[in-house]
Formats: structure tokens, sequence, C-alpha cells
């Protein structure tokens, strides 16, 4: 006896995502502005030689992605399910993620190469220069972080901290140029290039761990399977559970499937009123858009699946 249900939970966070337009135009103005100042930053750099700069301008080009990915995952979390994309777009946003995390990725090495190369052979850098661009990119960054505001998206979470650790970034371009103003030590931009590469790498790990475990199907950790498997178990009616599955749909919504063996004392209707109650909460308490139980009067034999 089996019963599936993926609709009456739509509610509760599905493919009817309702995100607000002002999402959408804070998101616009944000990834403009970070796109158009990336851009700028590097021009300056390379007219200044400054290796600095340009890794800062690499952290606001991983700023610029996070902020268009999340726009165009508010986008399309908001068309609904079709026949071909029958889980809808949530994973969109890991697969921008991914992308954009292996292109850094290239980015990093290069300017770490170019880095070490300026530590060794170092090249007289403009220190004013270095400062006013990194005071435009504390004003920038500072700005976005405000432009944001605060959100319960997941993606728009992940660009507002990615703003915030730039904006720590351009602090250390005009602490570097203001340093390089005052001495001869040429081979402190290169070392402040080679900080704010540690940034950018540890963003850039964090973004491929997320978006590689959601795009292989890892459990998402508010519906850790563990704590499914308690809560079901716990339900009266329940006598056994098995074959608990849960994958992410995209940010802050998932999916579970579990094989339920009833009591014998319910009958279909009672099951499955007390399937649908438990749906609702498994919306409610752990984020799961769609959840199918399978009823069963006793267990499948296949239970090491």
């Amino acid at each position: 006896m089996a019963a599936h249900d993926h609709s009456h939970t739509v509610s509760h966070g599905g493919h009817s995502h309702d995100h607000s337009q002002i999402s959408n135009t804070r998101l616009g103005y944000a990834a403009g502005v970070n796109v158009a100042f990336a851009i700028v930053q590097v021009i300056v750099g390379l007219a200044l030689g400054s290796v600095v700069v340009l890794a800062d301008a690499l952290h606001q080009v991983v700023d610029a992605v996070g902020l268009l990915t999340a726009l165009v995952a508010l986008v399309l979390l908001r068309r609904p399910a079709t026949t071909s994309m029958s889980y809808g777009w949530g994973k969109i946003d890991a697969l921008g993620g991914y992308t954009s995390g292996l292109l850094l990725l290239g980015s990093i090495v290069w300017i770490a190469y170019e880095s070490v190369g300026r530590l060794f052979d170092p090249v007289d850098v403009d220190g004013g220069g270095v400062v006013l661009i990194g005071i435009a990119g504390v004003v920038v960054n500072g700005a976005s972080v405000l432009i944001l505001g605060e959100g319960d998206h997941l993606s728009l979470k992940a660009a507002r901290l990615h703003l915030i650790v730039d904006l720590a970034g351009s602090v250390v371009v005009v602490m570097a140029g203001l340093v390089l103003q005052g001495t001869s030590y040429a081979w402190i931009d290169p070392a402040a290039s080679l900080l704010i590469n540690v940034l950018v790498l540890h963003g850039t790990y964090n973004v491929l761990r997320t978006a590689g475990g959601e795009l292989l199907d890892r459990a998402p950790l508010n519906a850790d399977i563990d704590q499914i498997d308690e809560f079901l178990r716990s339900t009266q009616g329940f006598n056994d559970v098995h074959h608990i599955h849960t994958r992410s749909l995209g940010p802050g919504s998932a999916t579970m499937t579990a094989h339920v063996v009833i009591d014998e004392a319910l009958d279909l209707h009672d099951a499955q009123e007390t399937m649908h109650a438990v749906q609702d909460d498994l919306a409610e308490r752990f984020g799961i858009a769609h959840s199918t139980i399978q009823l069963e009067c006793h267990t499948c034999q296949d239970v090491a699946h």
C-alpha cells in the first residue's frame, strides 16, 4: 500500500517560492555596482602594476558572481516545475556557484604566481593610487552590504557574507597602500595580495564544498536523516521506518522519500490522514517541501537498500 504526495506542501516553500521583488531589486543594484567596480579595479591594478589591487579585484569578482547567481536563482526559483524539470530550478544556484568556484581557482593560482614572483623581484607601486582604490572598495562593499540588508534566503546570506569579507580585503588594500607611501618596501604589495588570496581561497573552498555537496545530493544540514528517522518513528501508528533519502531542491528547500510500516490497526483513511499530518510537520520542522512516504503493511525485503 503506497501513498504519494507532492502538492500539499507547496505553501511551505515548494516550487512557488514567494521572494519579494525588493530582494531582486537590491540584488540587481548590488550586482551592478560590484561588477562595475571589479572592472575598474582590474584596469587600475594593471595600470598601477599592483597585484594587491588585482587580488582584491578577484575577490570583488567573487562577490559579483555570488550576487548574480543569487539574482538568477531568485528569478528561476519562481518558475513552476514542468514535466522535463519536475523538481524545478532550485539547483541552478549550486550549478552556478560550482562553475564560478572552478574559474576562481584558476584566478587564484594566477594571482599567487604573480605575487610570489613579485616577492623575489619587487616592482615599485604607486601607494597613493592603491590607497584611493582601496577606499573606493570600502565604500562600494559597505554600501552593497547596506543595500542587501537582511534576508532569509540562503543566497542572500551568502552574498552578504562575501561582501563583508571583501570589505575586510579592501581595508587590507588601504593599509598596504599607506605602507607603500611611507616606505620603500615594495614587497608589501605582493605580500598583501597573498593575504587577500587566502581569504578568496577560503571562500572559494566553501562555495565548491557546498555547491558540490548539493549537486551530489548530499543530505541537507536542515534535513538530517537521523533526526527525520527519530521523528517518523515517534509518530503514533508508524511501527518501522527505512529507506529514508533526502536531498536539496535548492536554497532552503529539500525533498525526502521514506518507507513506513504502519500499524495493522490503522485503516487506509487513517493511515493517509496520519501521513498528510506528518508531511506538513516535515515541511515545518525540516524545510522538506516535497515528501513521498510509501506506506507498507510489513517491512519490504530490500531493507539494506
